[in-house]
Parts: C-alpha cells; sequence; structure tokens
C-alpha cells in the first residue's frame, strides 16, 4: 500500500497540471468568445491553445499570464489592460 501512494500521487499531479494548463486555455477562449467573436469554438480554440502550451513552455506561460489578467476584467478593460498579456496566445 505504501508502494502505491507515490504512483497515486504522481498520476493525480500529472492530471492536475493537465487540467490546470486547460482549464487557462478555456478561460482565454472563452472571454475571446464573449468579447470578441461570439460564433468561435470555445472546445476548438481550447484544444488548439492546449496543443500550443504542449509543445512551447513559453506559451503555456503565456496562456496563464493572460488568464490572470482577462480573469475579472469588463471585455473593455480586458482590451486596455491584457493585451500585452494575451497577445500571442494560441486559440481561435
Amino acid at each position: 500500500m505504501k508502494r502505491m501512494l507515490p504512483a497515486v500521487l504522481l498520476v493525480a499531479l500529472n492530471l492536475f497540471g493537465l487540467t490546470g494548463c486547460k482549464s487557462e486555455c478555456r478561460a482565454y477562449c472563452e472571454r475571446y468568445q464573449q468579447c470578441v467573436e461570439d460564433d468561435i469554438n470555445v472546445d476548438g480554440c481550447t484544444d488548439t491553445c492546449q496543443e500550443a502550451s504542449d509543445d512551447d513552455s513559453q506559451h503555456e506561460a503565456r496562456v496563464q499570464e493572460c488568464a490572470d489578467c482577462v480573469g475579472s476584467r469588463s471585455c473593455s478593460a480586458t482590451f486596455d489592460d491584457c493585451i500585452d498579456d494575451c497577445f500571442g496566445v494560441q486559440g481561435p
């Protein structure tokens, strides 16, 4: 039983890490849909963003910064305050 705990913990941390990044991509894509283009496919955007993050750790960092910035702002504030943080994020 004690030997299984590290393996279970490792799997849980990996799943959490993937979910965390995926949720950041989703937050970005949902805000993009809400503020820029209401007919984008959020699931497709999220998948594209996640794939770019899987391939590039710098993209993953940009997604995190962007999601942190847009989280509680209105659409107009998002444009004013988050353009630098969100520039280059793959998705739509």
